[in-house]
C-alpha cells in the first residue's frame, strides 16, 4: 500500500498542493509515485492540510493502463483509494492523473502528478 498526502501551501503566493507519498518521495504539483501492480494507493490530507475536500482523481489519458477502475471517495478520512487491478509487465507503465480539490479559504485547485509502475525486478542468475 502506497499513501499520498496532500497539503496546501502558497508557492510564489499562487495556491499549490505540496504531495509527499510513504515511498519518501515529495514535490510540489508534481509527484511522481511509485507503486507495484496489484497494489493499493490512498490519497489522504495532511495534517492541518489547508484543504477541505478533494473533490474528484481521475486519469488524464485516453489509454488507461494504471486507472483501471476510478478511484474510490472515502467517506471518513475525505480521502480516495484506488486499487490496482493490472497484471505485471515488462514494461514501465507511467499515468498521468489529475486531483481536484477545494481549499480551505474556498479556491479550486487542480494539479496533474503522475504514478509509475516498474516492471519487476529481473532474478540474477
Amino acid at each position: 500500500m502506497v499513501k499520498i498526502y496532500l497539503r496546501s501551501i502558497l508557492k510564489d503566493e499562487e495556491n499549490s498542493l505540496a504531495l509527499f507519498d510513504s515511498n519518501r518521495d515529495g514535490d510540489i504539483n508534481e509527484l511522481t509515485t511509485t507503486v507495484k501492480a496489484g497494489d493499493t494507493i490512498i490519497w489522504k490530507l495532511d495534517c492541518c492540510s489547508g484543504i477541505k475536500n478533494i473533490t474528484r482523481i481521475y486519469s488524464k489519458e485516453e489509454k488507461h493502463t494504471i486507472f483501471i477502475n476510478q478511484p474510490k471517495k472515502r467517506l471518513v478520512c475525505k480521502g480516495f483509494k484506488l486499487h490496482l487491478e493490472i497484471p505485471e509487465d515488462k514494461e514501465e507503465r507511467i499515468e498521468k492523473y489529475a486531483i481536484e480539490c477545494i481549499l480551505c479559504n474556498g479556491n479550486e485547485l487542480k494539479i496533474d502528478p503522475m504514478i509509475r509502475v516498474p516492471p519487476p525486478p529481473t532474478k540474477g542468475g
